[in-house]
């Protein structure tokens, strides 16, 4: 299988040494493979490109904490092997102590990965706060997430939106540089093994979803998540998550 996985650490690591990427998402995947007795080449790819390469046929499937979301789900399949939430990622000493509602966050500047679900999330909010006639947000997408926090820390945007796994390992690498700020308020995501879609996608999600519970009842991905995700995230059982053209969802 040729998987594409944009770099986003914890869940995709590439090291700097040029070895092997590696991460909790990277991990998971070999082991399904292992499972499934299938060989994985990792193409580590542009975030905002995954799903239209998945789509043109470029990749077999893609990994690295991307978010089951309903316009995703119309286009590619997704088996589930996570649960992810957003946070705020600011500079020590912010201004920016708490975001309790929607917009306390007015009058920012905020940084998010091209194409990914907290940019949406972020133009959201800024739309939120035009309509309520409050201080504008300003929203600045970067290729990659790396990009994304050498804006925050050169003080080219007051914060960062990114999972909250993310956040924590940026601060446990940088550390007193950065602060998580919790958003209550962020949707809560499911994040999975995303696959094209062609005539064998089906079965293959059905031996996917298989071995991804196999892993999750044998404890071998809460494993993978204790080494790179301080153990946060584990579901109960894997979900094939797909929308038909009619726009029905299918789940199982």
């Amino acid at each position: 299988m040729t998987i594409a996985a944009a770099t986003y650490p914890p869940a995709v690591i590439e090291p700097a040494d040029g070895a092997a990427p590696t991460g909790w998402d990277i991990e998971n995947v070999r082991q399904i493979a292992a499972v499934l007795g299938l060989k994985v080449n990792i193409k580590i790819a542009p975030f905002d490109g995954i799903i239209a390469g998945l789509q043109a046929g470029r990749y077999d499937a893609a990994t690295g904490e991307i978010y089951a979301t309903p316009e995703r789900t119309k286009t590619v399949t997704f088996v589930t092997n996570h649960a992810s939430a957003d946070a705020l990622m600011v500079p020590v000493g912010s201004k920016i102590t708490s975001a309790d509602t929607e917009t306390d966050l007015c009058g920012h500047t905020l940084a998010a990965s091209l194409g990914s679900a907290e940019a949406a999330l972020a133009q959201k909010l800024a739309g939120k706060c035009k309509s309520a006639g409050k201080g504008a947000i300003t929203v600045k997408t970067f290729k990659s997430q790396a990009e994304v926090n050498l804006a925050l820390k050169g003080s080219r945007v007051d914060a960062a939106v990114s999972s909250a796994s993310q956040v924590a390992y940026v601060m446990s690498q940088a550390k007193n540089q950065f602060e998580l700020v919790e958003l209550p308020w962020a949707p809560k995501y499911k994040t999975g093994f995303v696959l094209a879609r062609n005539a064998d996608t089906e079965k293959f999600a059905k031996a996917v979803q298989a071995a991804t519970d196999h892993l999750i009842e044998s404890g071998e991905l809460q494993k993978i998540l204790d080494k790179f995700n301080a153990g946060q995230g584990l579901i109960e059982k894997a979900e094939i998550l797909s929308t038909a053209a009619d726009g029905s969802t299918g789940s199982n």
